[in-house]
């Protein structure tokens, strides 16, 4: 008889969900994939797609038998094919049957539904149940008794019982609200709509019966609870009209819907032709109770084949035609309320007050809905409010911060940039909207910028990093560290967030930091590692047949000038040497200070001749004095040579040769050349040889 109408929010799964009832659930909602912990597919496996169309034919095998059993039984039941009796207890078997039907179906659905679904199915079921037991009791009389069912009967008592747990279903159906305002709008939405159905139903039906009269005051009562029993299962079907409802539901729903509407038409017509004595038995109107629960049977098998987990409770904002479809009922109560007046020439006393009532809900609706909205408007502004200071504070950061907030596109070509752009680079704001970055970069830092932003478009939400130089607007150019972060894939932002740092502080720090790692403090001269790495790197780079010379360079007797002068003037001293020594060796050779009073000159692609010439004019230019103060101090030096064609020796080799050959020339007399010879040892020095 009467049913609820299906509203099954997306949830989680049941456990017995299946393969079908899963493809049909993905092919639906594609969501459902990642709600159930899986990643969503690009495309759905061939075996799913399979099962979606094999539940799918199925549920359309479904369809066309209850249309063929429905129609078939509407035929049999109007021209009572075989006669009356055999017709009457078709007419009356069958109707139990169907409702039975609906009930196992219902329990079936049950089973694969959690929480609120599941409630509702089984309230459903009891209906469909109760429903059928007051149509086995009928059929007692008319086909086992073989006698006309009394009126009133216990066969009513089963379809007036089926009512409250119809409407019970129909509430469990829709999802809950969190908020005890929202539940009064709609106890009050509820209610308006009752009462205005309830007075199309007066002027159409319940006038009637209530002017026939009956055979007792229980008749009476009982044929009014039909048409008021519709009232109530139409009113809560058009609630759950007016919430959302989930895509994989929506089928389910409108078989619901049809249900409801088909037992509701048959309801009443059973109603008003019992009250006028009209009824009889294998009625065309029995076809709408075969009907309704075909439906009913129907909604439960899909809703069995596509298992829906637990609703979420959420605000759901009335919008459109569920909007309008709140009021139908109040329009349709006037016009059967001026209709009526029309045929009468007055208005009805129940008429009126049942009016009088629709209209202070009315009020009170509206009211509530004024409180809510205020109440919105002032969570709205709150909202706003905050959201505008988290605004200002961002601003505030973005336009103060030490870095360059830039927005690109995937081409990487300006679209924003932050107010500090001009206290870095000195370009106004917007005045680089537009330009391609990597053209603000210096030419052979372009590649590492062009591979930062392929590695960025490659990897969502993954910085990349490249430091390069940005040119300014002086034409100068400035160290700067770029973090690119592609969120191209954000609606709100659809670009490449580039966050641009100037690092020329740090780089020249670190360049310092290298510099004083690789010299001397005292003469900046290259200190001992510096000199090693050079001469194994001029050692590997040489062309074959090409020469590499080391000089090694030692002042005499500087111990006994610093002992004398002290060690400050003997550090003036050291770094008067280095200068000197400056003057001599051009842009290849590299000049090193090995240790206190050492030092070395590397020579690349050079013959031994022309070392040979630069160690001669370094000995006779040191012949010079050195003045500290208003001390002139002399400084002689004696240098060993040493070379080599590249690929016969390393480098360690090249200087112990040359450390020899320096040793020999102390050994002869200090202050004169000496270059290494094959054989040559370490000679005895006196101990202040040094």
């Amino acid at each position: 008889m009467h049913r609820q109408s299906i509203a099954r929010p997306y949830g989680p799964l049941d456990a017995n969900v299946g393969v079908d009832g899963f493809a049909v659930l993905i092919s639906s909602r594609p969501d459902a994939v990642t709600a159930c912990g899986l990643a969503k597919p690009a495309r759905l496996a061939a075996p799913v797609l399979l099962a979606r169309k094999r539940t799918n034919r199925h549920f359309i095998a479904a369809i066309i038998a209850a249309a063929l059993l429905t129609t078939v039984f509407g035929l049999w039941v109007t021209f009572r094919f075989g006669g009356i009796t055999l017709t009457e207890r078709i007419d009356d078997i069958g109707e139990a049957f169907v409702a039975f039907a609906a009930a196992i179906a219902c329990l079936a659905a049950a089973r694969r539904r959690v929480g609120r679904s599941r409630q509702a199915w089984l309230l459903m079921a009891g209906s469909a149940l109760v429903w059928s037991a007051g149509e086995a009791v009928w059929s007692y009389y008319e086909v086992g008794l073989g006698k006309q069912v009394p009126f009133p009967s216990l066969a009513d008592a089963g379809f007036l019982g089926a009512v409250p747990l119809a409407v019970a279903g129909v509430l469990f159906f829709r999802a809950g609200t969190p908020r005890t305002l929202t539940r009064l709008a709609a106890v009050l939405d509820g209610s308006i709509i009752a009462g205005s159905l309830l007075a199309v139903s007066w002027t159409t039906i319940l006038e009637t019966i209530s002017r026939a009269g009956g055979d007792s005051p229980i008749a009476q009562t009982i044929s009014l609870a039909y048409p008021i029993s519709d009232v109530v299962i139409l009113t809560m079907l058009l609630l759950l009209l007016a919430s959302r409802v989930p895509g994989p539901d929506r089928v389910g729903l409108f078989l619901l819907i049809g249900g409801l509407l088909a037992n509701l038409l048959a309801d009443s017509g059973f109603a008003y032709l019992t009250t006028v004595n009209s009824y009889g038995p294998a009625q065309p109107i029995d076809t709408g109770w075969v009907a309704g629960y075909f439906l009913i049977s129907l909604a439960a098998f899909r809703a069995w084949q596509i298992p829906v987990g637990i609703p979420r409770q959420t605000e759901q904002l009335q919008t459109g035609w569920r909007l309008l479809l709140l009021y139908v009922p109040m329009a349709a109560a006037a016009i059967a309320s001026i209709a009526d007046r029309l045929a009468t020439g007055s208005v009805d006393d129940f008429l009126f007050f049942d009016l009088v009532i629709v209209a202070v809900l009315v009020v009170t609706r509206q009211f509530i809905m004024l409180a809510d909205n205020a109440r919105l408007n002032h969570r709205l502004e709150e909202q706003r409010a905050a959201l505008q200071k988290r605004e200002e504070h961002l601003r505030s950061l973005v336009a103060h911060s030490s870095d360059v907030a830039t927005l690109a596109d995937s081409y990487g070509v300006i679209r924003f940039q932050s107010a500090s752009v001009e206290r870095i680079f000195a370009y106004a704001p917007g005045e680089l909207v537009g330009t391609r970055l990597v053209d603000l970069a210096f030419v052979s830092d372009r590649p590492a910028l062009l591979s930062c932003l392929s590695d960025a478009l490659k990897a969502s939400a993954h910085p990349a990093s490249v430091t390069c130089q940005l040119r300014h607007k002086l034409g100068t150019w400035t160290h700067c560290e770029l973090t690119i972060t592609n969120l191209l894939y954000l609606p709100s932002v659809e670009g490449l967030v580039v966050n641009i740092r100037d690092v020329s502080d740090r780089k020249q720090l670190e360049e310092k930091v290298t510099h004083q790692a690789g010299h001397d403090p005292l003469t900046n001269l290259a200190n001992r590692s510096t000199f090693r790495l050079a001469l194994e790197h001029a050692v590997r780079a040489t062309e074959p047949k090409q020469r590499v010379c080391v000089l090694m360079v030692d002042v005499d007797d500087f111990k006994s000038v610093n002992v004398a002068l002290g060690s400050e003037v003997g550090d003036q001293l050291l770094a008067a040497v280095g200068a000197r020594l400056e003057q001599f060796v051009g842009p290849d050779a590299v000049l090193a200070r090995l240790r206190s009073d050492e030092f070395a000159i590397l020579l690349p692609n050079s013959a031994f001749g022309e070392a040979d010439d630069l160690a001669e004019r370094i000995v006779v230019q040191f012949a010079a004095p050195f003045r500290a103060g208003e001390t002139e101090v002399s400084l002689p030096v004696s240098v060993g040579g040493a070379g080599f064609v590249s690929g016969e020796g390393a480098g360690s080799d090249l200087m112990r040769n040359a450390d020899l050959a320096l040793r020999a020339a102390k050994g002869k007399g200090k202050a004169r050349y000496q270059r290494y010879e094959p054989g040559m040892r370490i000679p005895h020095m006196p101990a202040d040889a040094a």
